[in-house]
């Protein structure tokens, strides 16, 4: 039997034509991939191979799939555009992008769906060497930029919990932080960024100061992890053990030998992986308003 299978990475949906069968010998049913067809938004019956064309199965989750990414497709337009406006630094129009695409799909889908994926071609570029020192400067200043042109409309009633960005000593990347921190604004939560690299006595003073609800630690670099788990033993030393979420590249990128010994340092700590926005609001609604918290690792879905 022949079916399409689905195969989610980054939020990006993934298809691939696939035929189960039946092993007498260990008595299971096993899956052999026939084709990869590529992503979801932009595979056509023209990508089955003859054979399967007619398939009223594989039609009907192609015709589905097709119909859930169709407003999808334009998004791929969209990424290009706003990386090729980022590298000429042309905020304005990059607001100008945010302000269609926000009209239909809201804030959290902008960042999640565009902005996001824009970072991690940006993060390719620079590995493969395509990106120079210069550009990849200019597309990190112009998406904080844009970013902070976006606060500017947030709502300016906030009624909500203080909840504290930071990055630890040495990190100097904060767009995540940045992005995270729109989208707090954005759901009236009061945000203290302190984001980027901060000595870690100035973060426990104003830690102190400010008495967040909960602490959210951004990690780009893997080099900066164990400056990060010096951060939190300082925390939990120095205060009561407050929620800490924990997240970014680097720590998605660790083994699971690293993320074991991070939880280990507290109760306090949840490490998030992939996960959209609207999920991690969710979590730091749940996170500031429950004293008890167990420490756990949360993955989800981009």
């Amino acid at each position: 039997m022949a079916f399409i299978r689905v195969k989610k990475v980054k939020n990006i949906d993934y298809l691939y034509l696939v035929q189960s069968k039946w092993n007498p010998h260990k008595k299971i049913s096993t899956q052999i991939t026939i084709k990869y067809l590529g992503k979801a938004a932009n595979v056509t019956v023209e990508d089955i191979p003859v054979e399967y064309k007619n398939n009223p199965q594989i039609l009907s989750t192609l015709n589905l799939k097709n119909s859930i990414h169709s407003k999808r497709i334009p998004e791929e337009n969209l990424k290009d555009r706003v990386l090729d406006k980022l590298k000429n630094g042309n905020v304005e129009e990059i607001l100008e992008i945010y302000e269609n695409y926000k009209t239909e799909f809201g804030l959290l889908k902008f960042y999640d769906n565009v902005l996001k994926p824009v970072l991690y071609e940006i993060g390719l570029l620079w590995e493969q060497n395509k990106l120079d020192v210069a550009s990849e400067h200019i597309c990190s200043n112009t998406i904080n930029e844009t970013i902070h042109r976006i606060n500017e409309f947030q709502i300016k009633n906030k009624k909500k919990d203080n909840v504290l960005l930071c990055t630890p000593d040495g990190e100097i990347h904060n767009i995540a932080c940045n992005i995270i921190g729109s989208v707090l604004l954005h759901k009236g939560y009061n945000v203290h960024n302190i984001s980027p690299s901060a000595p870690t006595e100035s973060i426990i003073k104003y830690i102190k100061e400010t008495s967040p609800s909960i602490i959210m630690i951004s990690v780009t670099l893997k080099d900066n992890i164990e400056s990060c788990k010096r951060l939190i033993k300082k925390i939990n030393s120095e205060l009561n053990s407050p929620p800490i979420l924990l997240g970014g590249i680097a720590i998605t990128e660790s083994n699971e030998l690293q993320k074991k010994q991070i939880l280990n340092l507290g109760t306090n700590i949840k490490i998030a992986i992939n996960i959209s926005l609207d999920k991690l609001i969710r979590i730091v609604k749940n996170m500031s308003t429950i004293n008890t918290i167990s420490n756990k690792i949360i993955e989800n879905d981009f």
